[in-house]
């Protein structure tokens, strides 16, 4: 038995974004906690804790657990981190030491973008990766050591980004034979992306442009219909190819498999083609590559694409639709996270170092 604590197990803010991703995944995570009889416990509240926060009381309490229980008669606490840029971690250094002299718990923490704003920033993930954490769930674990170069590596296990559920499971045959461009029009960090949002206005018949809405209560505006979950996705389904791209750190971002989920041609940068085989995808069966290091370029390529045989590009939207649903959904996610949250506990129960061996490796690959 182990108690399992789980950071926005409901979604929390995670439901004010475009797609709802990281919501989804974690209320999967639930409902496959439900359906295993695995009881995911609310992660305790964090937001007034400070360095007299007693962490001991915290956690156990959360657990419904007695604190005068020694640790060797404590049952394994296993927590998900999900929001980790909310604090500086580091400055919480002997809370968390008293913490793991106290009971029997075990970090497992989520990081999506790399990239940090502020040294007070890295310094906090260093600490948290390097000392809290016994596992790290990274969206990009493949360039993880171009930000933090001292983490084992054994620590990472690749989560990568997916489709949401809601996707639709199906082809529109009758969708316009244009370059679907969405998301945050940012030259620096997608200048691909740019690119074609420049070109959007003065050339209709090659690209279709949304711009990315926010979050918060003005994604979820109703008058922005097209915006959120499933209107999003249906609003995506009205063209035959999408961007997604992201050159200047060469994330494998959430757009990658939203696109193809939805039944466009995905289109992309030779600079994502390895990370994409690697999700078993390979260039021109599932997806497609263009050069867009100049405007004049970047049309051309369209005007390439448009001119490609028309069964060639369906039978292309049914093979990456296919390899989505078949293994980059949101529930695959889930899956993924929640064997990898019971190896944890498996590791923190053993005495066996080959047990200890065969868990740190159980369900890793996705």
């Amino acid at each position: 038995q182990a108690c399992f604590l789980v950071e926005n197990i409901d979604g929390g803010q995670w439901w004010s974004y475009v797609t709802q991703e990281f919501a989804e995944i974690l209320t999967h995570l639930k409902e496959i906690g439900v359906e295993s009889g695995i009881k995911y416990r609310p992660f305790p509240s964090m937001n007034n804790m400070n360095r007299r926060t007693n962490l001991t009381k915290l956690f156990l309490n959360a657990c419904g657990m007695d604190e005068n229980v020694s640790v060797k008669n404590q049952m394994p606490i296993v927590a998900l981190m999900w929001d980790i840029n909310r604090r500086l971690w580091h400055r919480l250094n002997r809370n968390f030491n008293d913490l793991f002299k106290t009971t029997r718990i075990r970090f497992v923490t989520f990081i999506d973008d790399l990239h940090f704003t502020a040294i007070g920033g890295r310094l906090s993930r260093m600490y948290l990766f390097e000392s809290v954490s016994s596992e790290i769930l990274s969206t990009y674990p493949y360039i993880f050591h171009n930000y933090y170069a001292n983490i084992s590596s054994d620590k990472l296990t690749w989560l990568p980004h997916a489709a949401s559920t809601l996707s639709y499971n199906s082809i529109n045959k009758s969708a316009e034979n244009v370059l679907f461009v969405s998301g945050a029009n940012l030259v620096e960090w997608y200048p691909c992306r740019s690119r074609a949002f420049e070109l959007c206005y003065r050339r209709k018949d090659l690209f279709a442009c949304l711009e990315h809405p926010g979050y918060g209560e003005t994604m979820k505006n109703d008058t922005s219909y097209y915006y959120g979950g499933q209107r999003y996705f249906f609003y995506m389904r009205k063209y035959v190819f999408g961007l997604a791209t992201c050159q200047s750190v060469q994330y494998a971002i959430a757009k990658l498999f939203e696109i193809p989920a939805n039944g466009l041609a995905l289109v992309t940068t030779s600079d994502l083609i390895g990370v994409l085989e690697s999700l078993h995808f390979n260039l021109n069966e599932h997806f497609l590559t263009i050069d867009c290091s100049s405007s004049n370029q970047l049309t051309n390529e369209l005007v390439r694409l448009q001119n490609t045989s028309t069964q060639t590009i369906l039978n292309m939207r049914e093979k990456g639709q296919h390899i989505i649903h078949e293994r980059h959904l949101t529930r695959h996610r889930a899956a993924l996270i929640h064997v990898r949250l019971l190896a944890q506990a498996l590791i923190a129960s053993t005495t066996s170092d080959i047990e200890r061996v065969q868990w740190e490796q159980w369900g890793r690959n996705c």
